[in-house]
């Protein structure tokens, strides 16, 4: 059987998120939408339709762990024997969420936004916005948890056997599912018609390092390893499931090296901080609304440092950029 999408609302700029349903042979969920209210009733009604309730789950699969995809995980296993599957990668995020919140808090507080030079208001509104996020999901008991393999592996659900597609760029702990005779490819924020936003996470191994996760090239590195699967259906985490996933990936591919080519003219032009070079990329935004911007011209900026076009300097403890000569 195909995926039945169902759409959950959410808080945040991303809009609606989905959740796909399979009904045999048992039921099965793909993620779980945020944490409220609004959500809940929306599942429960998404559910109803095909004549089931939140206790005739069996199991609830995890794409990657953010909050739109996995803050109702904690309430589904209240109120039914779902088994929770998650990649081992978003294990700690679903067990210890409020520990990995204050993780990234702190380094976003300490580390990656005075580095960057942004002025207090938008620092402020970044982690304003996690905070708000970090109420929006509870954790799992890890009893319920089971954990499948992040990339190479299967899942049996929908009366098929889905493969695990390691997908890092948006997060490094995304996951989609492909089925091989359908064609169908549950994407999470992998494809979507607008270019998922590189999340930038506090390095895995704990040190609070100087340089960022380097999210952009990775998403990039994904693009090509998803268009080389042959797939029929894109079932994307937002927004109407949608085919020719390579034309998609070609556009997204392009608008992202154009971007790469400004933000090297304009370090060639002296924007040689983060704050800088988004006040002028992204002008037409308020500044506290740049977040999402933020985060791609980083990603520009770690293109370009990839192929060596640029330095990057800590000076008086800002990360400054320079192009090569």
């Amino acid at each position: 059987m195909h995926p039945i999408r169902i759409e959950l609302p959410t808080e945040f700029p991303v809009g609606p998120v989905n959740v796909y349903l399979f009904t045999h042979p048992q039921p099965v969920l793909i993620d779980t939408g945020v944490r409220t209210d609004s959500s809940w009733k929306a599942l429960l009604a998404g559910l109803a339709a095909h004549g089931l309730q939140i206790a005739d789950l069996a199991k609830v699969i995890i794409t990657h762990p953010h909050v739109d995809h996995f803050g109702q995980a904690a309430r589904i296993a209240a109120h039914s024997d779902a088994e929770i599957w998650v990649s081992p990668l978003g294990e700690e995020w679903l067990v210890d969420t409020a520990i990995s919140w204050q993780k990234r808090i702190n380094y976003y507080r300490d580390i990656f936004l005075p580095k960057m030079a942004m002025p207090v208001e938008m620092q402020n509104a970044v982690l304003n916005f996690m905070r708000f996020s970090r109420e929006t999901a509870d954790p799992v008991p890890a009893s319920r948890l089971h954990i499948f393999p992040i990339d190479g592996g299967t899942l049996t659900f929908g009366g098929a056997e889905w493969q695990t597609v390691h997908t890092p760029g948006h997060a490094s702990h995304q996951t989609c599912f492909y089925q091989a005779e359908t064609g169908d490819f549950l994407a999470a924020d992998m494809l979507l018609e607008k270019t998922p936003t590189p999340v930038i996470e506090r390095p895995a191994n704990g040190a609070l390092r100087a340089r960022h996760d380097p999210s952009l090239p990775r998403f990039m590195e994904s693009l090509t390893a998803v268009e080389s699967l042959n797939i029929n259906r894109i079932y994307p985490g937002h927004g109407e499931p949608f085919d020719d996933h390579r034309t998609l990936i070609s556009r997204q591919r392009r608008r992202i090296l154009r971007r790469k080519a400004k933000t090297l003219t304009l370090i060639e032009r002296g924007f040689d901080t983060v704050s800088k070079l988004v006040n002028e990329m992204y002008s037409h935004y308020p500044s506290t609304y740049r977040l999402v911007g933020l985060w791609m011209q980083v990603g520009y900026l770690d293109l370009l440092l990839e192929d060596a076009l640029i330095h990057e300097d800590i000076v008086d403890g800002i990360w400054r950029y320079r192009a090569v000569k």
